[in-house]
């Protein structure tokens, strides 16, 4: 069973520290400018093609490869692709991951899904079919626990690197 494709994030504005719930759909990451708008951000361009970078990337990328690609396509300082993760990430426009390769890895945060992560070649893909929905009302109802938010990756091999060994 897919999750869902509404879905509700929790966002905390730095700037005065006042939660507020944003409710995403499939089409709202295509509409990069108004994003950046319903958050109060002003759309630069630099913005909205780290954005545009990540949403077409399909999966996880690390700050390194986002700062060279964006200084292929135009002048950028590294410091301030950092400083665009950081306010988006602030904002809940863009999730933060950590697979304990030292390096932090963005997605867009418009899903509820989970990552299988290679640990022999580091490729990473999505796991967006899950039932982990219903575990998660399932513990909050025998817990009597309100679940925020969860985190869950699968660390393996992936097929290619699995046949490797198997030689």
């Amino acid at each position: 069973m897919p999750c869902s494709v509404f879905y509700t994030i929790q966002s905390k504005n730095p700037s005065n520290g006042i939660f507020r719930y944003i409710v995403y759909n499939e089409d709202m990451k295509n509409d990069i400018a108004g994003t950046l708008s319903s958050h109060n951000l002003k759309v630069t361009g630099t913005r909205k093609a780290l954005v545009d970078l990540v949403e077409k990337a399909k999966k996880p990328v690390d700050a390194q490869f986002l700062v060279e690609t964006l200084q292929k396509n135009g002048e950028v300082d590294r410091a301030t692709v950092f400083r665009i993760l950081n306010v988006l990430t602030g904002h809940g426009i863009l999730r933060k991951l950590e697979f304990g390769e030292g390096k932090a890895r963005y997605e867009l945060n418009n899903s509820d899904h989970h990552h299988f992560i290679c640990e022999s070649c580091g490729t990473v893909e999505d796991v967006s079919d899950c039932n982990i929905g219903e575990l998660e009302e399932e513990i909050s109802k025998k817990k009597k626990f309100h679940i925020k938010r969860h985190s869950l990756e699968f660390f393996g091999l992936c097929n290619n690197c699995f046949k490797k060994n198997q030689k």
